[in-house]
């Protein structure tokens, strides 16, 4: 309880940030260029902790990384509501924003890993769910939150409230015991922590690979990510500069984002159950883009609301699915270098997309790019239904 409670809250307060880090950009730079290279900087200080951080995370207590990632969090964002008081300095938003995805980077793999160590296997798909339900119920009022104090106070003082909520999450996982997880016997020993650092992604790779269905998956999610990543800057530029809309109504648009995860996140245990997990990620990657055209070709406020809804909707639904695939076919023991691997490679082309995307909507608009952006998941979903994701149980496929 106390884990999910403060988690939530946490959420609550990045939504701050999603918001206030483009808008601050923004608001400095006029630029929606500099908003996706911070963007990419951002996914490139993930990438890098992503070649390291599961063999940290399968070696030292997990609760102490998580209390960890959180203090340095919350001195990261700390330091740009009072720099900015004193003199705006553009350069320490690239700096706090690499930095802190380096720590939120070995957060995310040390929470993926220990959710199963918390309720027990039997118990992810469900946990899963209730974590990202509230989560995503945090996220639908932040955004507008976030609009509404960017708007009253300045939109250094949302960043201030998101360093806030990582200290409360500190605090929270205090009172939480998490079972310290013994090393594969290939990693016993102080040298086999080295060996982890040099080879951590390559053996969780390797896993990766020897399952049909994560292989798959990982390059599907690959290929969708470079697309997607910098889809919230083309967002909140289109909203706010090419409809000529205020703050506020950046943050509702964003806050649909929020509701389409929340709703997805409450039904994905039922659907994963109903349907089963081929059925439930071609329909939400099916879903996804059909709503990226809709986004592409409406210039009406209220539609692009939905279609944000349906979008992120079908994100949560996939990515719900995907990550208790992945936690029920891990040894424990190589959770963490598998969960690190997986993303590592998922977000490689994270950076160049978020530049490219950006970069094409800056030049010739957004309606060109979205639809691009389209066409690449339906051509996803149309090779995905001749390979292992469209297995109603793909979990009981054996490695290879």
């Amino acid at each position: 309880m106390f884990f999910w409670g403060t988690q939530t809250f946490s959420v609550l307060g990045d939504s701050f940030s999603v918001i206030a880090f483009p808008l601050l950009m923004l608001e400095a730079t006029g630029s929606l260029v500099q908003m996706g290279l911070l963007t990419s900087v951002m996914a490139a200080g993930s990438l890098s902790m992503g070649l390291v951080g599961g063999a940290i995370v399968d070696r030292f207590d997990r609760r102490r990384l998580l209390i960890a990632c959180d203090v340095a969090r919350l001195l990261l964002f700390a330091a740009v509501p009072v720099c900015w008081a004193i003199e705006p300095q553009v350069w320490l938003l690239f700096v706090v924003a690499g930095v802190a995805s380096v720590f939120g980077q070995l957060f995310q793999i040390t929470y993926i890993t220990a959710v199963p160590n918390i309720v027990g296997r039997e118990r992810v798909a469900e946990a899963n769910s209730k974590l990202q339900a509230t989560a995503s119920l945090a996220s639908i009022g932040g955004p507008a939150l976030a609009g509404l104090v960017a708007a009253s106070f300045g939109v250094t003082a949302a960043i201030a409230i998101d360093a806030a909520t990582f200290g409360i999450s500190a605090l929270g996982l205090l009172a939480v015991r998490l079972p310290r997880v013994a090393p594969d016997a290939a990693s016993a020993g102080r040298s086999g922590l080295g060996r982890d650092l040099r080879t951590g992604f390559v053996t969780g790779a390797r896993f990766l690979w020897r399952h049909p269905a994560l292989r798959v998956l990982t390059v599907f999610l690959t290929i969708t990510t470079f697309v997607t990543f910098g889809l919230t800057d083309v967002l909140i530029y289109q909203v706010r500069h090419g409809l000529g809309q205020s703050e506020n109504v950046v943050g509702y648009v964003m806050a649909a984002a929020g509701a389409g995860t929340c709703v997805a996140a409450i039904l994905s245990a039922r659907l994963r159950r109903k349907l089963g997990f081929g059925a439930c990620w071609l329909g939400a990657m099916t879903l996804c883009g059909g709503a990226a055209a809709v986004l592409a070709l409406s210039r009406d406020v209220l539609v692009i609301g939905a279609a944000v809804f349906a979008f992120w909707f079908g994100l949560m639904l996939a990515a719900v699915c995907s990550m208790s695939l992945r936690q029920l076919v891990t040894p424990d023991a190589l959770l963490g270098r598998v969960t690190a691997a997986f993303w590592t490679i998922h977000y490689s082309l994270a950076p160049l997309g978020a530049a490219v995307l950006t970069a094409a909507a800056d030049r010739f608009g957004a309606s060109g790019p979205l639809l691009a952006v389209a066409v690449v998941y339906v051509a996803v979903v149309g090779v995905a239904v001749f390979t292992p994701i469209r297995d109603r149980n793909p979990e009981d496929h054996h490695l290879a």
